[in-house]
């Protein structure tokens, strides 16, 4: 009997000392952990700082060149008009040119316009000239150029109509 409960006193520290063991290994590993968590948590704090930094720099930047872009929209748009004002100024000049020459030299210029692709200026000229020089102009051309410079100005007057409207 002596020996029976000797055996189960040893059997118990042992088991005793084995979950002392064991709950000290538990702790030691859940300490690791929170260690490691709190390692991460600060390390994904690190990189949300630096995400944050970089979005705003990028969002600076983004803003920055909204603006450049604007101001180069809007060059772009004052140098049209320009460009288109000089053009206006050209085409009356060579207007006035073209309603004072003789109405033989003004086909073979026009003529010779045409056939370099400049149908769209020859048509700009003719829609400032005199109705009554247009129309002779007009009757002296081949009929495909007539028939081509008819329907643009048709085209323009149609869309003249709908700006009115």
């Amino acid at each position: 009997m002596f020996g029976k409960s000797l055996l189960f006193i040893l059997l118990i520290s042992s088991f005793s000392q084995a979950v002392t063991t064991k709950e000290g290994q538990l702790y030691k590993e859940k300490q690791e952990l929170l260690a490691v968590k709190d390692e991460l948590n600060e390390f994904y704090e690190i990189k949300e700082l630096e995400y944050q930094k970089n979005k705003a720099e990028l969002e600076a930047l983004e803003a920055t060149i909204k603006k450049e872009e604007a101001i180069i929209v809007k060059t772009q748009e004052n140098n049209q008009k320009i460009l288109d004002e000089i053009n206006r100024v050209i085409t009356s000049k060579a207007m006035l040119m073209y309603d004072k020459m003789k109405l033989g030299v003004v086909i073979n210029v026009f003529n010779e316009m045409i056939d370099n692709g400049e149908i769209d200026e020859v048509f700009d000229i003719l829609t400032r000239m005199k109705s009554k020089r247009v129309m002779k102009i007009l009757k002296k051309f081949d009929t495909k150029t007539s028939t081509i410079l008819m329907k643009k100005m048709r085209i323009e007057t149609e869309q003249i109509k709908k700006i009115g409207e």
